[in-house]
């Protein structure tokens, strides 16, 4: 995954998005262009721990999906519920390329 370093902080690809997207309301409100320094204070301020915690329930939320039909899936295949097996079988086979490829996609919403 890519970083943004700003000022010493690390922030995701999305991340940085998010602070671009509060700049430009900033500024909006503000009438004139409030600078990304300040932009990102408020941000980290105001709104980077509840973006932080929606952000990755919203992830893990998905993940539970994907383990679940992975899951079903595999129960179906052998003819019965194969439970927390299956479950870590998508974890070691699947979890590590899941991620990066919802990274990937989430780079910018």
């Amino acid at each position: 995954m890519d970083w943004f370093i700003f000022r010493g902080e690390h922030f995701t690809p999305a991340e940085f998005h998010a602070i671009e997207v509060h700049k430009y309301f900033l500024s909006e409100k503000a009438g004139y262009d409030v600078g990304i320094d300040f932009a990102v204070a408020d941000w980290l301020e105001h709104y980077a721990v509840k973006w932080r915690q929606d952000r990755l329930k919203k992830e893990l939320d998905e993940q539970i999906l994907e383990i679940e039909k992975h899951k079903w899936i595999e129960s179906e295949k052998a003819g019965f519920d194969l439970g927390n097996h299956a479950a870590l079988d998508w974890v070691v086979k699947h979890a590590a390329h899941w991620r990066e490829h919802q990274e990937h996609c989430r780079r910018f919403k």
